[in-house]
């Protein structure tokens, strides 16, 4: 059975910063993915440590990045943001984003920008 995938108000923002060709390949394959088995354990799908934003973390094409939330009860996923790794840093509409990592201070925001 597969799974339904939500998507948070901000993901079509995210996904337009990577424009048309790109949103829609991201789109496309984050879907299949998540769809499938968002729960698999892989290289690349994993579940974060622990933290106020997101329980899991999704690869695609080495670079680009798509934190979401499963609830195994209602067999749903929701997408919170999609991002770029550039080095060490998720970028999300080109600026840095930190609210997914546990050391993350409360006082700093933890919303994507």
């Amino acid at each position: 059975m597969p799974w339904t995938v939500a998507f948070n108000d901000i993901v079509a923002e995210d996904l337009e910063w990577f424009g048309l060709k790109g949103s829609r390949a991201l789109f496309k394959a984050l879907l299949a993915k998540l769809k499938e088995d968002p729960l698999a354990e892989t290289k690349n799908m994993k579940t974060l440590r622990p933290n106020s934003f997101a329980q899991r973390e999704l690869r695609i094409n080495g670079k680009y990045r798509v934190l979401f939330n499963v609830n195994e009860a209602a067999h749903s996923v929701t997408v919170l943001t999609v991002g770029e790794k550039k080095g060490n840093k998720l970028l999300i509409r080109g600026k840095e984003f930190t609210g997914h990592h546990e050391s993350h201070s409360p006082k700093q925001s933890e919303s994507p920008p």
